[in-house]
């Protein structure tokens, strides 16, 4: 529907506001939200770190759908990223996956068939996942066993492609010199890669491989401290959450 769903991680809540940023809807969880993701079945996952817990919600409604977490303490869901364009809901289709921590790694966990299972007796998550840096903060799925992660405490980004479920990869860092602290990442329906430079008050285009497009966006433009940014549906517009949460930038994409 064009809607944005922001995580307000102080108040504990989620806030649903429409394209122009009227406010519609809000629902209050348990714990802080730390990410956010909008499958292309339209189905809303949110991670609750602090209280390691998964929640599959309407994004429309906002009623929540389904709860999952684990007992165990070495076990966390950091964050989450839609699969684009991954078509009408089949069996064995990925929508997202999930940012697992267990045990000190950190595994893209694919949702399949809506499926989430994180306990350690099952080796689900280890067995399906595909390993990436456990310090990651906020990664994106730019599609199926492909993905861009900002690195906590970092300034550059690893791009992990990974094939024969996860078995076999790659991995290559990219160091952007006009990129200060990455902090989340998106992509067009060309296949750009954009990038939110939160300590150099940029927006960077880059390539699959990382190469440097342009700077489409920076202090001129009043980026300042962005945190998160995403398309709409249509991709004409981009949004970015900017000044480290404290209001959100829309823009026309031409």
């Amino acid at each position: 529907m064009g809607n944005i769903l922001l995580c307000d991680y102080n108040n504990k809540c989620l806030i649903l506001v429409d394209p122009l940023g009227k406010y519609l809807n809000q629902l209050s969880v348990e714990s802080e939200p730390f990410d956010v993701a909008i499958t292309s079945q339209n189905i809303g996952y949110i991670t609750l770190p602090n209280t390691r817990t998964v929640l599959r919600i309407d994004p429309d409604r906002l009623v929540v759908l389904h709860k999952t977490g684990s007992n165990d303490q070495d076990i966390t869901v950091i964050c989450v990223s839609a699969v684009q364009n991954s078509g009408r809901e089949i069996e064995n289709k990925v929508p997202c996956y999930l940012g697992v921590n267990m045990y000190g790694s950190l595994f893209a966990y694919p949702v399949v068939n809506y499926t989430i299972c994180l306990t350690p007796e099952s080796r689900d998550v280890f067995s399906k996942g595909v390993a990436i840096d456990p310090r990651v903060v906020k990664f994106h799925a730019v599609n199926v066993g492909s993905f861009v992660t900002c690195i906590g405490g970092q300034n550059y980004l690893t791009i992990t492609k990974s094939w024969q479920s996860g078995i076999s990869k790659t991995e290559l860092n990219v160091k952007i010199e006009t990129m200060v602290m990455p902090t989340d990442i998106c992509s067009d329906n060309n296949g750009h890669i954009y990038v939110s430079g939160q300590g150099s008050n940029n927006i960077h285009r880059l390539t699959h491989d990382g190469k440097v497009l342009d700077i489409p966006l920076d202090s001129r433009h009043g980026i300042k401290q962005p945190v998160a940014l995403c398309f709409n549906p249509n991709y004409d517009k981009l949004y970015i959450v900017n000044e480290w949460g404290r209001s959100v930038l829309i823009f026309d994409v031409i």
